[in-house]
């Protein structure tokens, strides 16, 4: 690097250091502490699991549509035996895991 060049950026440092320049009063942001984050993740949690469950049970009526119009083709019925299958799951771990993060929040919450 050039000589000029950090000479330049030491004056410039030296001149916006100077104390015309600080502010005293410049409030400190907050610690972040457990509970800060955890006020975040529920913010974050209450808008993506009502999303997730509405998702699920429309696949559900989803595949039970597909089930009922299927006339007896087996492979329709599978595929829509697929659909309700995964819809289930994915609405019962929906509902686990807002209970573990319920319970994972307590323990935060209580210390």
């Amino acid at each position: 690097m050039d000589v000029s060049l950090v000479q330049f950026f030491y004056q410039l440092f030296k001149f916006f250091s100077l104390p015309s320049f600080a502010q005293a009063d410049i409030p400190r942001p907050k610690e972040l502490s457990a509970s800060i984050i955890v006020g975040y993740l529920n913010k974050i949690v209450s808008y993506i699991f009502p999303v997730v469950g509405i998702l699920s049970v429309a696949f559900i009526i989803y595949g039970g549509y597909m089930w009922m119009i299927s006339g007896g083709d087996p492979e329709k019925v599978k595929k829509a035996q697929g659909t309700l299958t995964w819809a289930i799951i994915g609405l019962v771990f929906t509902i686990l895991s807002r209970l573990i993060l319920g319970i994972i929040y307590g323990g935060f919450q209580s210390s």
